[in-house]
């Protein structure tokens, strides 16, 4: 629904709030939208006003504090920010177009994985861009590890779900030995659950 907004209006020197008022009360939970103010000279005078930002919860990251509306040199991320948002704007607004991608990157030691859509302004004139992200996973991406046979077979065996017992069945070892090695894993990757070692591992 953003994009029809946004070809119908194409050409037109509207503001981004024309464009993106259309799905500002629809979003999910796990999405962000925010609003890119290109005018300034320097990228990093350029201010990006959240609109609506992520709200699930969770405690790897503040992200209360990272989508706090401010001037791009105001945030601490500055590669990340030079590279995934003043990059991605400045190709938006070159081609001309809605931008849709995927990324799955690190800021520091989470990983984020979402998919983007960037809307340059409508006028073509470069003076804003609408980010509208939907953020499918933030995880810990722990530390390095080397996994031996047995170790990939679990974790292979914990993604589709089955118990202890049942990777005991399927690798011959009994349950209590497949409980040890998950737990010498999470210890080696730095992390305390399950699931975070699942998403390390990956």
């Amino acid at each position: 629904m953003i994009t029809d907004a946004w070809v119908n209006n194409a050409g037109k020197p509207v503001s981004a709030d024309k464009v993106y008022g259309s799905v500002e009360k629809m979003l999910r939970i796990n999405m962000v939208l925010a609003a890119v103010d290109m005018r300034p000279e320097s990228p990093w005078d350029w201010r990006v006003e959240f609109i609506r930002s992520y709200g699930i919860p969770t405690t790897l990251l503040d992200a209360r504090r990272l989508q706090q509306s401010r001037r791009f040199a105001e945030f601490p991320e500055k590669p990340y920010i030079e590279r995934h948002v003043i990059d991605a704007c400045k190709m938006a607004e070159k081609i001309g177009r809605p931008n849709f991608g995927k990324f799955d990157s690190k800021i520091h030691d989470i990983k984020v994985a979402a998919e983007w859509l960037l809307l340059p302004d409508t006028s073509g004139r470069g003076r804003w861009c609408i980010a509208l992200l939907e953020i499918h996973s933030i995880s810990s991406s722990g530390r390095p590890t080397q996994f031996d046979d047995v170790d990939l077979s679990i974790l292979q065996l914990l993604r589709e779900g089955l118990s202890a017992r049942e990777i005991g069945i399927a690798t011959q070892k009994s349950a209590r030995t497949v409980e040890h090695r998950i737990e010498k894993m999470k210890a080696r990757a730095g992390v305390n659950a399950i699931v975070q070692l699942l998403t390390t591992a990956s």
